[in-house]
C-alpha cells in the first residue's frame, strides 16, 4: 500500500481572477498540478482523478486571502518545497500563501467549515459622522429580522438572513472609508452571501472591494483565521 501523505494549502485569489469560476479555478489548480510534476495521489477505478478537494465556492467577483484545498501526495515533500513549486505554475491572481502537512486525513472542507469572514471596504458618499455611521450597523445588528428576496428554481421567496449573521467589526480609514467585517454561518442551514448584505446597504454606502479573509472550522482541524 502506497503512503500517503496529507496536506492544506491556503491561497489567495485576487485581481482579475476574481471573475474566475470555483470550477475553473478548479481545473487551473488541476493543470498546475500536472505542471509542476508533484506526485499527486489518484483515486482508483477506470477514471483515476487527482485527490484534491475544496472550500466553500467564492462567490464570482469577490477577492479572497482564505481559499483552502486539500491535496494528497505520493511522497513526503516539504511545505516550502509544494509552495514554491506551485507558485512557479499558477496562473495570475491566484498565490499559495501557506502549505501545512497533516498527520493524518481529516474531515472534507466543505463538511467542516463553520463560519466564513468577509471584509466590505466601503466609501460613503456623503457627510456623515462616524458615530452616526456606528449607529446605522448597531441598528441593522439589532434587528431580528434583515429580510431579502431570493431567487429560486420555482421563483422567487422572502428569506430572513438575520440568523446567518454571528459577528461584525467596524473600523475607519480616513472620512470616507469603512472597513466593515462581517462573520457568517456556512454550513447545512445556508449561509448569507456578501450580495446579499450588499442590498440591505443604503445607496451612500458604495463598496468598493470585497475580500474573504478567514474561515473557521467546527473541529479546529482547518482553517483557522488568517490576517
Amino acid at each position: 500500500m502506497r503512503n500517503i501523505n496529507y496536506y492544506r494549502i491556503q491561497y489567495r485569489k485576487t485581481g482579475l481572477a476574481r471573475f474566475t469560476s470555483h470550477l475553473d479555478v478548479a481545473r487551473a489548480i488541476s493543470r498546475t498540478l500536472r505542471r509542476a510534476e508533484l506526485p499527486v495521489a489518484f483515486s482508483c477505478g477506470f477514471n483515476p482523478m487527482p485527490r484534491l478537494s475544496f472550500g466553500p465556492p467564492l462567490p464570482l467577483g469577490i477577492e479572497s486571502e482564505a481559499e483552502f484545498m486539500d491535496l494528497e501526495l505520493t511522497q513526503n515533500l516539504s511545505e516550502q518545497a509544494i509552495t514554491l513549486a506551485l507558485n512557479r505554475s499558477l496562473p495570475p491572481g491566484l498565490e499559495v500563501i501557506q502549505v501545512t502537512k497533516l498527520t493524518k486525513k481529516v474531515s472534507s472542507l466543505m463538511a467542516s467549515v463553520d463560519s466564513i469572514v468577509y471584509q466590505f471596504i466601503i466609501k460613503v458618499t456623503v457627510d456623515k459622522r462616524n458615530d452616526q455611521i456606528e449607529a446605522w450597523f448597531k441598528h441593522l445588528w439589532d434587528s431580528k429580522e434583515l429580510m431579502i428576496v431570493k431567487r429560486t428554481k420555482s421563483g422567487e421567496k422572502p428569506v430572513n438572513i438575520r440568523p446567518f449573521w454571528r459577528d461584525y467589526t467596524l473600523s475607519f480609514i480616513g472620512d470616507d472609508i469603512i472597513l466593515f467585517e462581517m462573520k457568517v454561518e456556512f454550513g447545512p442551514r445556508g449561509t448569507l452571501r456578501p450580495d446579499n448584505f450588499i442590498s440591505l446597504l443604503p445607496q451612500d454606502f458604495q463598496v468598493q472591494r470585497i475580500i474573504r479573509k478567514a474561515m473557521y472550522s467546527r473541529t479546529e482541524e482547518c482553517c483557522e483565521k488568517v490576517l
